[in-house]
């Protein structure tokens, strides 16, 4: 068999070089000059030192282009590898030979119109390591050949423009996805990109944890919580497929064999009823990773799927380095330190060697040291001379005349209630007084007693209900029971508020009886006894500390909201109280609770969530 001088020297392009060569061949026209330049572009792709193109006509191999030194590999050898590749090729779309420990030639099924199109590849021994992934660059572009039709051919122009617009998207996909250099971005920029290119309402992607499926990644969700009954009905569908190591069609076509329990509750779940689960594994390996796809109609068309999942397995080593990479600290750590404990003594080391010895003798300190521990709360100054001042009848708040923290004297105004209600209800009793007396009057004139009762009775009624009117005019100024300050109750928002009998509308203290009360943590009241002693700062003068003492503490946990349970303890101030003392002031207070050890003091609480955790 006769080949086709060398054409063009091999290249090694950049990723945004190489797709630009990818988009210029697919428009490019089928012409003697397409060859070469496909054959160049196949030999950057898998980073090869040759590349070549032949076709079978009839039962002769008709080489098509060559890009290779000249008495090169595949100059000599392609009429020997043909017979023993393009069997293999034909059937699972790619097959590689070894050649000598130097080189390894893989044989690539190119799509054309006869069907009969490879390309052979002579990838050098040290890539044997991403010899997986090569391959399936080369695969991702087998179709480039039939890409570009006749004017003539319009019954299948709009399917095949369509299928690369969605190579090319696919090609950008994982050059973008590449560049990430952490596992998490990389996996969320991946099912993000899928989203509009697949036309579907949502991906995910989950990864084999030993013998269990977690969802990595759910498009447009930066953080999902694992816990939700959605994201566990997500992960059921994932493993559903995982477990039967083949890609899942939701819903199931007849007699497919496929178990689809978790992906139908899935579909009710979500309200999508089409869903491909695409299972990604690397050669002769057990599947590593699963990409769930779903969308509310069936927008899953098979070219498009397939592309879709050439490109997947592309990147499953890429993520997989990255996956693993993004281990727990503490195992990546381990293992370094492991690799590296030879390399840390020695005489050509000192400065590690008196390193180490530093941090053995600080080790040592908190093994055997003693520190003082202080145990922090919030705390609050209270008083109970307290008094609660409500609204005495259904009304509005006319006019507030104070606000929070004023100081106000006894009997001092605090606000008004609107009181034209009342004055319409004493005019309105008035003239039923007026008019019952009269009809009183009448009745004894003529005689009547039993009117005269009846009216009489009537009168003691309208005047009873004056008496209440004339009450409540007098209760419509709010005013101080007794010298103290607002402690509840503010004029921004009372004013034209309106409130009902029993309403609360301040809250009055006195400055005298000071207390502080602590809100300590449930993880901490073990720690705490009566009569311990302690300090807090206000947050209106941290800068000044306050004593005092543990007088007792409430054996009732309270709960504060994602705070927890909290403790109520009551102190009693050491220090004279101060002008500027108010209640309801807040601030933080650490409290004595002995000399604890330092190593003790800094694991206790990782050492207390491990008990619990574990139950141990």
């Amino acid at each position: 068999m006769s080949l086709v001088p060398e054409t063009t020297a091999p290249l090694r392009l950049e990723a945004s070089e190489l797709l630009d060569m990818l988009r210029v061949l697919r428009q490019a026209p089928r012409d003697a000059a397409f060859w070469p330049r496909l054959c160049v572009a196949l030999n950057a792709l898998g980073r090869g030192r040759s590349s070549m193109l032949v076709s079978r006509q009839g039962e002769q191999w008709q080489p098509l282009a060559l890009c290779a030194p000249a008495g090169g590999l595949l100059q000599v050898h392609a009429p020997q590898l043909l017979p023993q590749l393009v069997g293999r090729a034909a059937r699972h779309g790619y097959a590689t030979v070894a050649q000598g420990d130097d080189a390894i030639v893989a044989c690539v099924r190119l799509l054309a119109d006869d069907g009969d199109l490879y390309a052979l590849v002579e990838i050098p021994a040290r890539e044997r390591a991403s010899l997986n992934e090569l391959l399936l660059r080369l695969q991702l572009v087998a179709d480039v050949p039939l890409s570009r039709r006749e004017p003539g051919d319009a019954g299948q122009a709009g399917s095949v423009n369509a299928v690369d617009a969605h190579m090319l998207e696919l090609l950008d996909l994982a050059a973008r996805v590449m560049q990430e250099q952490q596992f998490g971005p990389a996996a969320l920029a991946l099912v993000n990109g899928l989203v509009p290119l697949t036309g579907c309402d949502q991906v995910v992607l989950g990864w084999r944890q030993v013998s269990y499926v977690r969802a990595q990644a759910i498009s447009h969700l930066d953080r999902f919580e694992r816990k939700a009954e959605n994201v566990q009905l997500i992960e059921a569908a994932l493993e559903e497929a995982l477990d039967q190591q083949t890609d899942i069609v939701y819903p199931a076509p007849p007699d497919s064999g496929f178990v689809v329990l978790a992906h139908e509750r899935l579909g009710r779940a979500i309200n999508h009823v089409h869903m491909r689960s695409l299972v990604l594994r690397r050669t002769d390996e057990p599947p590593e990773a699963v990409v769930l796809l779903a969308a509310p109609t069936d927008r899953f068309a098979p070219d498009l799927m397939h592309q879709v999942s050439v490109t997947l397995h592309l990147l499953l080593p890429w993520l997989a380095d990255l996956h693993q990479r993004s281990r727990w600290f503490g195992a990546r750590w381990w293992q370094r330190l492991h690799q590296q404990a030879g390399q840390w003594f020695g005489p050509d080391k000192p400065v590690q060697t008196l390193g180490i010895g530093l941090a053995s003798l600080v080790l040592l300190f908190m093994l055997v040291g003693t520190w003082p521990h202080r145990i922090e709360a919030n705390a609050e100054l209270l008083t109970d001379s307290t008094q609660l001042i409500s609204a005495p009848f259904d009304s509005f708040v006319q006019e507030v005349d104070v606000s929070l923290g004023d100081e106000v004297e006894a009997n001092a105004l605090l606000g008004r209630l609107d009181v034209r209600d009342l004055l319409l209800q004493e005019s309105e009793i008035g003239a039923d007084l007026r008019r019952y007396a009269a009809e009183a009057d009448r009745a004894r004139a003529q005689g009547e007693l039993a009117e005269v009762e009846i009216a009489q009775a009537r009168v003691a009624q309208a005047q009873a209900r004056l008496d209440k009117v004339l009450f409540y005019l007098q209760q419509a100024q709010i005013k101080a029971p007794f010298a103290a300050v607002v402690v509840e109750g503010d004029r921004r928002d009372l004013s034209g508020m309106p409130v009902r009998q029993g309403d609360r509308l301040f809250r009055l203290a006195r400055v005298e009886g000071l207390y502080a009360a602590l809100h300590l943590p449930e993880r901490d009241v073990r720690h705490l006894s009566v009569n311990a002693s302690g300090e807090l700062r206000l947050l209106s003068e941290p800068d000044r500390s306050i004593g005092f003492v543990v007088e007792s503490i409430v054996p009732v946990a309270q709960v504060k909201g994602q705070q927890g349970n909290h403790f109520w303890v009551r102190v009693r101030l050491t220090d004279p109280a101060e002008a500027w003392w108010r209640p309801g002031m807040s601030g933080m207070a650490q409290v004595d609770a002995g000399r604890k050890n330092i190593a003790w003091l800094l694991t206790h609480r990782l050492v207390d969530l491990v008990r619990m955790k574990l139950w141990i």
